[in-house]
């Protein structure tokens, strides 16, 4: 027997072994992340009535949000928890003095009727030490979601956005390109 065919024999065996094993291989399907299209950026300005590109301490963007998951095995109470990894991007503005910057965001999550049964807040803090205007980082967190059924991960969600105040949210929403 040459070479390939052997190889190709061996792996066939392998396979089989594991196909009467009892052992079964599941298709992992993790809760589906998501960033809230209003919320997916903050600017903040310096105190006073300025709005205008001389008053912005920093402007920040959630750019990625990545989701891996593990479900519980042969527990009483099933579950899956989340490595959930943040991208987010921040921009030093014109008015800022400190090169230091801290933006509040959250991690929600949602059920299938659009429903929050968790949300936690955080802050991501930056720190421009050279001329570079923008500074990034990923921020990795695990959250854990008890389940009714195992396996019922994909009807949840799993939301991140900027905690905004008001008047950021209107700002989000004024700045959006006309339709």
């Amino acid at each position: 027997m040459n070479q390939p065919v052997r190889i190709l024999a061996a792996a066939a065996a392998a396979l089989l072994a594991a196909a009467c094993s009892g052992e079964q291989q599941l298709s992992v399907v993790c809760p589906r992340p998501g960033i809230l299209p209003d919320a997916n950026t903050i600017v903040v300005f310096r105190d006073g009535g300025g709005r205008d590109i001389t008053d912005v301490l920093v402007q920040s963007q959630i750019v990625d949000v990545r989701v891996d998951c593990t479900y519980a095995k042969r527990s009483a109470r099933p579950s899956v928890t989340l490595e959930l990894q943040i991208a987010i991007a921040a921009e030093r503005g014109p008015a800022d003095r400190t090169r230091r910057a801290a933006v509040p965001y959250f991690v929600a999550i949602v059920d299938v009727d659009r429903n929050v049964i968790a949300k936690e807040t955080f802050t991501a803090a930056f720190e421009w030490t050279d001329n570079r205007p923008r500074v990034g980082r990923v921020d990795i967190w695990e959250p854990y979601i008890p389940l009714v059924r195992n396996m019922d991960g994909p009807s949840y969600q799993v939301m991140v956005g900027f905690q905004l105040t008001a008047e950021q949210l209107e700002w989000n929403r004024s700045q959006r390109p006309s339709r």
